[in-house]
This record gives structure tokens, C-alpha cells and sequence, in this order.
């Protein structure tokens, strides 16, 4: 499929135009709208700066703005519905609760980077770029694509090496036997608590993804530093 590039269209397969060049493109000439993927995928832009980007097997945006204790799921998702456009839903939140911000940047940013990542698979997916597209999130916490980009690519080169010990999410772990020296101490951090108490030899790391509602990248990049570490292993 050949490639079609305007300043008001922009359509064709990921095969003659990688997801990353396109975004990087995207940015380099500030556009403004929605590029659309063929599976669900979608990525929205404003001035070049990625702002949304959402994976139809991903969580709902309205989750994470539930986990910055903005208000309840049937709160939020009623901003979203509203049809009034003249105020973001983003607006809307942090006018009557600026405090959040902090918070809300930091849990949009981890939402993005991790349907970047995803995204990011080499594709052959059809693709279509829609000027002037927005979003009823807004584009208040609008990010530099560019390290967005980087970021996501860095994982991508992590989970490669992750892949070396933790090949399928069907793997199960326990605790090691023996601790690697006897002279050997480490404090554990609350996160790697959480997956350590699950990994009862009978517990795949899918499960443990799903009963700590994290990504797939935060358990399984946890779980390999501790199999390097020897404090786990397969069961």
C-alpha cells in the first residue's frame, strides 16, 4: 500500500512507514489531530505533542483518572460524555482540583507509554491521519513526542532482555530455596512485596499481572531483576 503524506491527509501501512517515523513526522511538522491504526489503536496530537494515546486492549481512560481520586468512575465517565466541547474534561478536573495534576501527569504519562508500547510492535496495520481531531480529555498535559518516543523504544530494548528469562507470561515463579549468599541482604520495596506474595509456584506471571492490575512491563521487569538477583525462581 503506498503512502499518501498532505498537510490535510495522511494515510497508508505501517510496512513503508514505521509508527515511529510517522510520529516523529507528525511532530517535525506540528500537526494537530488524531492518527487512527487499523486494530483500534489510536494517537492523538496537538502542535506535534502527543497527548492521548489509546490501544482498544487497553484499560479505559476513565480508570485512570479513577486512580488520581478525581472522582467516581461514573463521575468521570459523565464528563466524558458530555457533548459540550468548550471545556476539556482535563479542564474541567484540575480547575476544581489543581492539586491533582502532579498526580494525573504522572499516571497519563505511564498510560501512554504503555500503549506506545504496545503499539510499537512492527506492524503491517493500515493507518489514517485525521487533522484537527480532538479528544475530550484535552491536550493540557500534552507531551514531548520525541522523548515519549524514546521512552517506549528504551522498553522495547528492556523487554528483549527480559524475554531471555521470562519468555511467556504462562511462566510460573517461586521463591528461591536458598538465598544466592549467605552473607547476601536486601530490603525489599513494597512493589516487589506485592508480586513476591504471589509467586507460590503455582501462580503464572499473567495472573500475578492481573491480580496487581500492573502492566505487563512494571511485573515482568520486576521479576527479572529478581531472578538476576537469585531470589526467585522457576517453578
Amino acid at each position: 500500500m503506498s503512502t499518501a503524506v498532505s498537510e490535510e491527509a495522511l494515510h497508508g501501512s505501517l510496512t513503508d512507514f514505521p509508527l515511529a517515523a510517522l510520529m516523529r513526522s507528525l511532530e517535525s511538522r506540528r500537526r494537530t489531530g488524531a492518527l487512527s491504526l487499523e486494530g483500534g489503536g489510536e494517537i492523538w496530537f496537538s502542535d506535534g505533542r502527543v497527548y492521548l494515546a489509546t490501544n482498544r486492549e487497553g484499560s479505559p481512560l476513565s480508570a485512570v483518572l479513577f486512580g488520581a481520586e478525581v472522582g467516581t468512575l461514573d463521575d468521570i465517565e459523565r464528563l466524558f460524555a458530555e457533548p459540550d466541547e468548550s471545556e476539556s474534561v482535563l479542564d474541567r478536573i484540575l480547575d476544581q482540583r489543581p492539586d491533582r495534576e502532579p498526580l494525573i501527569r504522572r499516571l497519563l504519562h505511564e498510560y501512554n507509554l504503555n500503549t506506545l508500547f504496545a503499539l510499537l510492535v512492527p506492524s503491517d496495520a493500515a493507518f489514517s491521519f485525521e487533522s484537527g481531531r480532538s479528544h475530550r480529555l484535552g491536550d493540557r498535559l500534552a507531551a514531548d513526542t520525541g522523548a515519549l518516543l524514546a521512552q517506549a523504544e528504551h522498553r522495547i530494548e528492556i523487554w528483549r532482555m527480559i524475554a531471555t528469562r521470562i519468555p511467556s507470561t504462562s511462566a510460573i515463579f517461586r521463591l528461591a530455596r536458598s538465598m544466592p549468599d549467605h552473607r547476601y541482604e536486601r530490603m525489599i520495596s513494597a512493589d516487589e512485596w506485592r508480586y513476591l506474595a504471589r509467586l507460590d509456584g503455582r501462580t503464572s506471571v499473567a495472573e500475578v499481572i492481573t491480580s496487581t492490575g500492573e502492566s505487563a512491563f512494571r511485573v515482568c521487569s520486576t521479576l527479572y531483576r529478581l531472578l538476576l538477583e537469585g531470589l526467585i525462581e522457576e517453578s
